[in-house]
Protein backbone atom coordinates (compact mmCIF):
# COMPACT_ATOMS: atom_id res chain seq x y z
CA UNK A 1 0.00 0.00 0.00
CA UNK A 2 1.25 3.50 -0.76
CA UNK A 3 1.99 6.09 1.90
CA UNK A 4 -1.13 7.18 3.80
CA UNK A 5 -2.89 10.25 2.46
CA UNK A 6 -3.07 13.30 4.70
CA UNK A 7 -6.48 13.13 6.36
CA UNK A 8 -6.53 9.32 6.40
CA UNK A 9 -6.59 7.36 9.62
CA UNK A 10 -4.93 3.96 9.51
CA UNK A 11 -6.61 1.38 11.71
CA UNK A 12 -4.83 -1.94 11.46
CA UNK A 13 -4.73 -2.82 7.77
CA UNK A 14 -7.48 -0.38 6.71
CA UNK A 15 -7.49 3.33 5.96
CA UNK A 16 -10.48 5.53 6.88
CA UNK A 17 -10.95 8.78 4.94
CA UNK A 18 -12.98 11.76 6.10
CA UNK A 19 -13.96 12.93 2.62
CA UNK A 20 -15.61 16.10 3.85
CA UNK A 21 -12.46 17.11 5.76
CA UNK A 22 -10.37 16.55 2.61
CA UNK A 23 -12.39 18.94 0.44
CA UNK A 24 -10.36 21.82 -0.98
CA UNK A 25 -11.26 24.44 -3.57
CA UNK A 26 -9.42 26.94 -5.78
CA UNK A 27 -10.89 29.77 -7.81
CA UNK A 28 -8.84 29.06 -10.96
CA UNK A 29 -9.33 25.28 -11.43
CA UNK A 30 -10.76 22.14 -9.85
CA UNK A 31 -8.74 20.62 -7.02
CA UNK A 32 -7.90 16.90 -7.16
CA UNK A 33 -6.62 14.98 -4.15
CA UNK A 34 -5.36 11.42 -4.26
CA UNK A 35 -7.01 9.29 -1.59
CA UNK A 36 -5.10 6.11 -2.32
CA UNK A 37 -3.39 4.25 -5.12
CA UNK A 38 -2.72 0.64 -4.25
CA UNK A 39 -1.65 -2.28 -6.39
CA UNK A 40 -5.32 -2.85 -7.27
CA UNK A 41 -7.41 0.29 -6.66
CA UNK A 42 -7.11 4.01 -7.27
CA UNK A 43 -9.30 6.75 -5.78
CA UNK A 44 -9.33 10.55 -5.73
CA UNK A 45 -11.71 13.32 -4.84
CA UNK A 46 -12.19 16.31 -7.12
CA UNK A 47 -13.65 19.60 -5.92
CA UNK A 48 -15.29 22.01 -8.37
CA UNK A 49 -16.32 25.61 -7.87
CA UNK A 50 -19.29 26.71 -10.02
CA UNK A 51 -18.28 26.75 -13.68
CA UNK A 52 -15.29 24.41 -13.32
CA UNK A 53 -15.02 21.15 -15.24
CA UNK A 54 -12.93 18.19 -16.32
CA UNK A 55 -12.08 17.85 -20.00
CA UNK A 56 -13.74 15.11 -22.01
CA UNK A 57 -11.60 11.97 -21.72
CA UNK A 58 -11.73 8.19 -21.56
CA UNK A 59 -9.80 5.39 -19.88
CA UNK A 60 -8.80 2.70 -22.39
CA UNK A 61 -8.87 -0.20 -19.91
CA UNK A 62 -10.46 0.91 -16.65
CA UNK A 63 -14.09 0.94 -15.65
CA UNK A 64 -14.87 3.90 -13.41
CA UNK A 65 -17.35 4.68 -10.68
CA UNK A 66 -18.00 8.33 -9.76
CA UNK A 67 -19.81 9.17 -6.52
CA UNK A 68 -21.19 12.70 -6.09
CA UNK A 69 -20.60 13.77 -2.49
CA UNK A 70 -21.83 17.35 -2.69
CA UNK A 71 -23.72 19.49 -5.20
CA UNK A 72 -24.72 18.29 -8.65
CA UNK A 73 -22.43 16.98 -11.38
CA UNK A 74 -23.38 17.38 -15.02
CA UNK A 75 -21.72 14.68 -17.07
CA UNK A 76 -21.60 13.75 -20.71
CA UNK A 77 -21.17 9.97 -20.83
CA UNK A 78 -20.78 8.47 -24.29
CA UNK A 79 -22.63 11.49 -25.71
CA UNK A 80 -25.54 11.26 -23.28
CA UNK A 81 -26.13 14.15 -20.88
CA UNK A 82 -26.56 12.96 -17.28
CA UNK A 83 -27.39 15.08 -14.23
CA UNK A 84 -26.08 13.42 -11.07
CA UNK A 85 -27.18 14.80 -7.68
CA UNK A 86 -25.34 14.38 -4.38
CA UNK A 87 -25.69 10.89 -2.95
CA UNK A 88 -25.64 9.22 -6.40
CA UNK A 89 -23.04 7.00 -8.00
CA UNK A 90 -22.40 6.50 -11.72
CA UNK A 91 -20.66 3.38 -13.01
CA UNK A 92 -19.55 3.12 -16.62
CA UNK A 93 -17.35 0.77 -18.65
CA UNK A 94 -13.86 1.35 -19.97
CA UNK A 95 -13.15 3.36 -23.10
CA UNK A 96 -16.26 5.54 -22.69
CA UNK A 97 -15.80 9.27 -23.25
CA UNK A 98 -16.95 11.31 -20.25
CA UNK A 99 -16.52 14.61 -18.49
CA UNK A 100 -17.65 16.26 -15.25
CA UNK A 101 -18.99 19.83 -15.13
CA UNK A 102 -20.32 21.95 -12.30
CA UNK A 103 -23.02 24.00 -13.99
CA UNK A 104 -24.76 24.90 -10.74
CA UNK A 105 -24.33 27.84 -8.37
CA UNK A 106 -23.01 25.63 -5.54
CA UNK A 107 -19.79 23.71 -5.11
CA UNK A 108 -19.57 20.13 -6.37
CA UNK A 109 -17.41 17.35 -4.94
CA UNK A 110 -16.97 13.91 -6.52
CA UNK A 111 -14.99 10.83 -5.60
CA UNK A 112 -13.94 8.34 -8.23
CA UNK A 113 -12.79 4.78 -7.92
CA UNK A 114 -11.22 2.59 -10.57
CA UNK A 115 -8.90 -0.35 -10.98
CA UNK A 116 -5.25 0.63 -11.11
CA UNK A 117 -4.34 0.55 -14.84
CA UNK A 118 -1.19 -1.44 -13.99
CA UNK A 119 -3.37 -4.36 -12.85
CA UNK A 120 -5.19 -4.47 -16.16
CA UNK A 121 -1.96 -4.17 -18.11
CA UNK A 122 -0.46 -7.14 -16.26
CA UNK A 123 -3.58 -9.29 -16.82
CA UNK A 124 -3.56 -8.48 -20.54
CA UNK A 125 0.11 -9.41 -20.86
CA UNK A 126 -0.05 -12.49 -18.65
Amino acid sequence: MDEPTAGAITTGVAQVFDLHALKDFASDKRVRKMLFKTDQLWSEIACYEPGQSTAMHSHPREEEAIFVLQGTANMSIDGQEVVVPAGSIVNFPNNVAHDVRNLGAERCVIMFLKVNPKVLKSTMNG
